[in-house]
């Protein structure tokens, strides 16, 4: 595949030499660096003192990367940035001195992929910061690649020879390629709404179409046979034709396709639908049609010689993490790479498939006739593959590891039915990824119980709600420096009539996966606006403070998200500006720019937002800088450890550092120990919130907190 026009695609080969051009004019600043990268032989640089040089140097030198000064001799670095993204030379980094840091971020914004402020220090890391810049660059160049590749198959669809058309579930045509126009003599303006593909078949065909073709694929899937299509120009053209139905994954119609071409291509046009229609295009896998077809078989042949069988439901852990943060093409990449290990490590006579996404599937075929046996070889496999999956993944230049949860349903003589089988098998997976991951667990009848017991806590959350049984809880955020209250974190809590008060951890995955969601969050915000009310009714409420309410995903991508927050400020008359509303990452990565379009509509009438749990998603630095957002919120799972590990610190630090250079506040969460906190003041934290102030506590003690903390 050929790479994108104008961009250069660094190769992950470890032996190959990375060109650099440096543009510094301080001679010691130059000399330091060129000893920084004396220990990294992958590098080859070669440096400048003047823009003018640089320029005249890049069309010559072709630089994998540039590193260059915002301030020298013969004019403003920035331009030379503009100059260079604006060709897509490769990437760059910026170097400032103490007090440019607002130049840097100018320059961060016009679309370098890092800067340093010079120091001894930074300049002695700039081999390592040029490693991380050189793979964003490649994630970049992927992500282009992938866009063009889209624009080839396009191209390719409309450039092939054969007719190629999709009809809705009543025979109207709703898409028709070129060759499908010319073949049958129809105006390129023509309305296809109004058409049906039997319209230009012989009387005789059409009946067969209608009668023998449409039937026969809504059961199986596909049927073929030879046609004669009647052009406009009155043309008998006599094609080999494949009708094809495309079902949703709760087995409803979707649409029809139908490939027509001439007869004396019918092989290859025969194995080229049938891949399509039953085969993973990334893996080569057998999808979920052929998968279901394959199951049918191996439940007739277990009835006919008694023995067992068993399916594995296979869920990668994590995965969405890896397209999060690494992209989609290597994402792809990770899959082929799970589904080659899986290949290599089943029976030929198993049957391995892909269901879509990061699930797979594979059928054990001809275990012991004794069912406990059986069940002992389908988790010897299992185990198997379990430790398979597991092992060092290398993509590029990258290192990794992944781990799946995979549930096991066995089936014998006394099994008919497919879907059956497969919903055992991934409750049983959902299990195994309850138990911690990395595991898997054999269906059984005890975990259908278990199901019904998540749909009684469904019925009960909707009884909470009709019953006013939920109640909020408030956690103050103090200044790290002074202690004083900075605002405060609403959360929710059950008061369970059986159970007492309850964490959202016992019930909150439930209750975001139901529809009950979008009422209980409206019902969160109500609440909370009433409370901030009368706080600022009580002279105990600051204008500088602010109420974060946490906004789940579902309510968040609403489409009335925006307007139904305003409503409720303007119904309550509160301060938009005293309102701040905590979002995750995974919210706004499906849709960023219609997320930030939601956001800036609240933003402009006073409401701030924080991006919560930060670096535990996406988390890239070109990522955070087109977020419409207030504050970043540290995660408290880097702060747990943050007094004894290294890897945390500087992960800590830099948070910090990235955040407030782009004009951010920061706040740390999960703070319980002095010395955490102590640690954070060093590093110039201005919030944070945890237990080592006050733990959650109901609105009547948070109100005894805002008086005691008065000055």
């Amino acid at each position: 595949m050929s790479e994108p026009k104008n961009l250069k695609l660094p190769t992950s080969n470890k032996k190959q030499t990375f060109r650099v051009l440096l543009v510094e004019d301080d001679l010691a600043h130059e000399a330091l660096i060129l000893r920084s990268f004396e220990t990294h032989p992958q590098y080859q640089v070669i440096t400048k003192r003047t823009l003018a040089e640089a320029c005249q140097l890049i069309s010559q030198y072709q630089p994998d990367l540039i590193i260059t000064d915002v301030r020298l001799p013969d004019g403003d670095g920035i331009h030379f940035v503009d100059q260079c993204l604006h060709k897509k030379t490769c990437p760059i980094i910026v170097m400032t001195s103490f007090g440019d840091e607002a130049i840097a971020v100018k320059a961060i914004k016009a679309g370098a992929l890092d800067y340093v402020v010079k120091s001894d220090h930074t300049l002695r890391e700039l081999p390592v910061i040029a490693n991380r810049v050189l793979r964003e660059w490649r994630l970049i160049l992927d992500k282009q690649i992938a866009v063009d590749q889209q624009s080839r198959l396009i191209a390719i669809l409309e450039s092939t020879p054969d007719l190629i058309c999709i009809a809705d579930i009543d025979g109207f045509l709703t898409y028709l390629n070129k060759a499908g126009y010319e073949l049958l003599g129809i105006p390129e303006d023509k309305d296809l709404s109004r058409i049906r593909l039997t319209d230009f078949h012989e009387r005789d065909d059409a009946i067969l179409i209608m009668s023998e073709a449409i039937p026969c694929a809504i059961k199986h899937g596909m049927w073929k046979g030879e046609t004669t299509f009647i052009s406009a120009s009155n043309k008998n053209i006599l094609t080999s034709q494949v009708l094809i139905t495309h079902k949703s994954a709760d087995g409803d119609i979707d649409f029809f396709s139908t490939v027509a071409k001439d007869i004396r291509d019918l092989r290859s046009a025969e194995e080229t639908i049938k891949y399509l229609a039953y085969y993973d295009t990334l893996t080569g896998l057998a999808n979920r049609n052929e998968l279901l077809k394959q199951l049918d078989h191996e439940i007739d042949r277990v009835h006919r010689n008694k023995m067992h069988s068993a399916l594995l439901y296979i869920d990668l852990d994590n995965f969405k993490c890896v397209n999060d943060s690494l992209g989609h093409p290597t994402g792809d990449l990770v899959l082929k790479e799970i589904a080659q290990r899986l290949k290599t490590e089943i029976r030929g006579e198993d049957i391995l498939a892909r269901l879509g996404g990061d699930e797979f599937v594979v059928i054990l075929t001809g275990l012991s006739s004794d069912s406990l046996e059986a069940i002992n070889q389908a988790r010897q496999v299992t185990k198997k593959l379990n430790e398979f999956i597991a092992k060092d993944i290398q993509v590029e230049s990258m290192t990794f590891n992944l781990t799946a949860s995979i549930g096991i349903s066995m089936f014998s003589a006394g099994t008919d039915n497919s879907h059956e089988l497969l919903r055992f098998a991934d409750t049983a997976m959902y299990e195994a990824k309850k138990s911690g991951k990395n595991q898997f667990e054999v269906f059984h009848k005890d975990m259908s119980i278990k199901v019904q017991r998540q749909l009684e806590l469904e019925h009960k959350l909707r009884k909470a709600y009709c019953n006013k049984e939920f109640i909020l809880y408030f956690q103050p955020k103090n200044e790290a420096a002074t202690g004083r209250i900075h605002g405060a974190e609403v959360l929710l809590r059950w008061n369970d009539p059986e159970k007492g008060i309850r964490a959202p951890g016992h019930f909150l995955d439930i209750l975001e996966s139901s529809s009950l969601m979008l009422d209980v969050g409206h019902w969160i915000f109500e609440e909370s606006l009433k409370h901030l009310a009368q706080w600022i009714a009580e002279g105990l409420w600051k204008p500088e403070q602010r109420l974060s309410i946490n906004i789940s995903t579902r309510q968040f991508q609403d489409e009335n998200f925006s307007q139904l927050i305003l409503d409720l400020i303007e119904k309550i008359n509160v301060p938009a500006q005293c309102i701040d509303i905590e979002i995750t990452e995974y919210s706004l990565i499906n849709d960023v720019k219609k997320s930030v379009s939601k956001m800036e509509e609240l933003i402009n009438k006073g409401v701030s937002f924080s991006l919560d749990d930060f670096g535990t998603g996406y988390s890239s630095l070109s990522y955070l800088k087109n977020l419409p957002v207030a504050t970043v919120k540290i995660d408290r799972s880097f702060i747990q450890d943050i007094t004894e590990d290294k890897s945390d610190k500087a992960l800590v630090t830099s948070i910090i550092t990235i955040s407030k250079n782009l004009g951010l506040s920061v706040i740390a969460e999960g703070v319980e120990t002095k010395e955490q906190l102590e640690i954070l003041n060093q590093y110039q934290c201005e919030y944070v919130q945890g237990y080592y102030f006050s733990k959650p506590v109901p609105a009547i003690e948070f109100e005894h907190l805002l008086i005691s903390k008065e000055p």
